[in-house]
Formats: C-alpha cells, structure tokens, sequence
C-alpha cells in the first residue's frame, strides 16, 4: 500500500506517525505497516540522521522498529530489517541496537525457512553494515547463525550459503577473534573441500593465508583448526606449466 508521506511537515511529527503505525498490534493492516517502513527510510534519508530533528532518541526508534521483526508476514519483516540497516550509521547507534538484544530477531530472521529469501537477504545486508560500522561489536549470535549456515548449507541446498561464507571471510579479517571462538575458521576450511568453484576456494585460503601471516592473527590457528586442508587444495590445484611462471 502506498502510504503518502509529506517532507514539508516537520520531521518529528513525520516520525511519530510511523512508528506510531509501525508499534500498534491492532488497527493497522500489514501492507500499511510496510508503507510507513518504507517512508521510515525516506524520511530518515530526508534528514541525514540528525536525532534533534527526529524528535525520538535512537533508542526509542530501535524500540519500536524491532517490533516489525516479529511481524507474522516476511515483506514486513525485511522492511524493518531494511529500516534498521539505514539506521545504523555509527558505533553509538550500534551499541543501542546490540543492548536491546535485536541481533537475536536478525539471527532468528538468518535462520527462518529458506523460502523467505527476501528476508534472509536483508537481514544478511543489515549484518554487513554492522561489520562496515564496527567489527569489533559485533555479536557471537549473528556469527553462531552464519556459520551455522556455512556448515549445513550445502547439505540442505540453502541458495544463502555462499553469502554467508563471504560473510564469515569479511568478518575474520576484521574480527578474527569472535570467528575463532566460534569455529568459524573449520567452517571456511570446510568448504574450500566441498566447493567446486576454484575462485571461491582462492577466497577462502587466502584468507586462511592472511590470517596466518601476521603474527596477531595467527594465534587464532589454534590446534582444532584443521589447516591440513590448506595442503590438500595445493596439493591439487591444476598448475599451467606453460605458463611464463615456469620457464623452460
């Protein structure tokens, strides 16, 4: 539904009408609740996140846009995962978003059938803004649900798998402690075997190889890490010997 929105008025009286609809379980239909999401951008765009002008704090607006994340219909869902990602521009509004504990919705959102994938695409969209903001806030529960994904993905076919491996490799590099932790660096070796794609598994070493070669990254390679992998894809990556690598 296309719920008309008027820049001319003031922004906070824009912003209390929106999430007003946004907040009440009664009373407003979903495909309206996914207009006012969609205004929630414009206006936000409108006025380059400027708190003062809003007339709610970050806080009040996480409040009730993660309301949106337990809609029952999946577009209203991946609007207010939409809405969240514009929102989060900063470290501050980050730690507000982590502190309200809805980085367990977007992992809910991460997890939730495979069909939804409008929502998991979104929801995977808002969790590189928030490694882009500051990788160093971000969550064990985001990390265990892309992982999760990263290891069971292929088995189930899940079109997201790939995704979430690039995300896992974007994520070690910047944070490689909580991949660690988590067992994410077994998870990128996993799939070096089980993918087929010699541009990805060039991805997925490499990575491997970057964090082995600085001294503050490799005490990540802790002894579980099964780097033997590593040997097993050299061993047989094809090799043009005539190429001008190899002179004669």
């Amino acid at each position: 539904e296309n719920v008309p929105l008027d820049l001319t008025r003031e922004p906070s009286d824009n912003m209390r009408e929106i999430l007003q609809n946004i907040a009440k379980s009664h009373g407003v239909s979903n495909m309206r609740k996914l207009g006012h999401l969609n205004n929630f951008v414009k206006l936000l765009n409108s006025v380059s996140h400027c708190e003062e002008k809003l007339g709610f704090t970050y806080e009040e607006i996480i409040i009730c846009l993660r309301v949106a994340l337990l809609n029952e219909v999946k577009e209203v869902r991946a609007a207010g995962l939409r809405a969240l990602r514009y929102l989060i521009h900063d470290s501050s509004v980050l730690q507000k978003f982590l502190q309200l504990q809805v980085d367990y919705l977007v992992s809910r959102c991460i997890d939730i059938q495979q069909s939804n994938e409008v929502e998991r695409t979104q929801a995977l969209r808002l969790v590189r803004k928030m490694i882009t903001v500051n990788a160093q806030l971000f969550p064990s529960s985001l990390t265990n649900s892309l992982i999760a994904v990263g290891n069971d993905g292929l088995q189930e076919r899940d079109r997201m798998v790939r995704a979430c491996i690039a995300i896992i490799c974007e994520l070690a590099l910047k944070n490689p402690e909580i991949v660690a932790q988590r067992g994410g660096l077994n998870t990128i070796l996993k799939n070096v075997i089980d993918c087929q794609l010699s541009r990805i598994n060039e991805a997925l070493i490499t990575t491997i190889l970057h964090l082995l070669n600085h001294p503050h990254t490799r005490q990540y390679m802790r002894a579980d890490v099964e780097l033997e992998v590593c040997l097993i894809w050299l061993a047989s990556f094809p090799v043009d010997f005539s190429s001008s690598l190899f002179p004669i």
